[in-house]
């Protein structure tokens, strides 16, 4: 993916970790699926007592779900820090300071006044800016379109990013794309196991994260365990 696909990754998602944060509490990671299946292989009881610590009933007494997914939250403020702390380096290396010649008044059929005095105004008002201090634009996806804009070259006041400069945006999108493709499952995952294969004492890596169906398989006899059935 380029930096322009990472920047539209927060871009374009950012709604969709509003929305997340008034969900349910997602699966925990790796999910119970495989440790739950390997447990019945394993003869673990102590698995089969954790499963079943998870499978609590909600009126209970005991920890519950916070009513707001704290993982998706936190991404939501690293993101913003991150892609706005950039935006405030890069706009201070870049970003011409506004225009404040005095300019005397314009008289009848004076264009050149007149003219001078409109550019200046604009230019003191264009909103191409990046504002230090105005909260509404300093959230992640407006730093993310900002930062796209200068990426790609757009005119407005600034002067020509250096290599070094593309490469800093560059890495902060591919870092805040991953933050949130991983907040909303959009990105598989791939963790070892601390437990061998029942069969071969391989290793295990579990596979999921991405919203597809988690999977847990050996890296030694190439067994799978998708679910309740190993494959």
């Amino acid at each position: 993916m380029t930096t322009a696909d990472h920047l539209h990754t927060v871009i374009n998602h950012w709604p969709d970790l509003q929305q997340a944060l008034g969900t349910s509490q997602a699966d925990t990671w790796p999910p119970v699926m495989g440790i739950a299946r390997l447990a019945e292989h394993l003869g673990a009881d102590d698995d089969r007592q954790a499963l079943r610590a998870l499978e609590r009933s909600p009126d209970q007494i005991g920890t519950t779900a916070a009513p707001l997914r704290i993982a998706v939250l936190d991404v939501m403020t690293a993101v913003d820090g991150q892609l706005v702390d950039i935006a405030d380096q890069l706009a201070s290396a870049i970003q011409r300071p506004r225009m404040t010649m005095e300019v005397r008044s314009a008289g009848p059929g004076d264009d050149i006044s007149l003219q001078l005095k409109t550019l200046i105004l604009k230019d003191q008002v264009d909103a191409r800016r990046w504002s230090w201090t105005d909260p509404r634009l300093r959230t992640a996806p407006y730093a993310a379109a900002w930062l796209l804009a200068r990426h790609d070259g757009a005119p407005g006041p600034f002067r020509k990013l250096t290599g070094m400069q593309h490469d800093q945006i560059a890495g902060a999108a591919r870092h805040a794309a991953a933050q949130v493709e991983q907040a909303l499952e959009m990105a598989r995952r791939t963790q070892v196991l601390d437990r061998p294969c029942p069969h071969c004492r391989g290793v295990l890596h579990i596979e999921g994260g991405d919203g597809q169906v988690p999977a847990v398989r050996c890296c030694g006899c190439g067994r799978k365990w998708t679910g309740a059935v190993p494959l």
